[in-house]
């Protein structure tokens, strides 16, 4: 391995760590929302919601040079996840309390 390539790969898992702790915290609102939705008789998933989030995912990553097609992938596998957690929480009937 190059050493001059060390510092910078530190610096990507660094940040890497951060974006799994952000995906973490937003698991964790996920749960939260579930329990509202639940609570107040809305379904689990709400398609209008899907695709505002990626819209504003994309015109935000356009801000960074990032590709719309990118955002849209990535987006969607975020939504897919916290879906089937939203799902989970649906047909368990559960009030538990996020595992984070």
């Amino acid at each position: 391995m190059s050493t001059s390539l060390a510092p910078l790969r530190a610096e990507i898992d660094a940040i890497d760590d951060e974006i799994i702790a952000l995906l973490g915290k937003r698991l964790s609102v996920v749960h939260r929302v579930a329990r509202v939705k639940q609570a107040e008789g809305l379904p689990a998933v709400l398609p209008d919601r899907i695709e505002a989030v990626k819209a504003r995912a994309a015109e935000q990553g356009r801000a960074y040079g990032l590709d719309p097609a990118f955002m849209a992938t990535l987006y969607q596998t975020i939504i897919d996840e916290a879906c089937r957690v939203e799902e989970g929480i649906f047909a368990a009937g559960t009030q538990d309390a996020p595992r984070s």
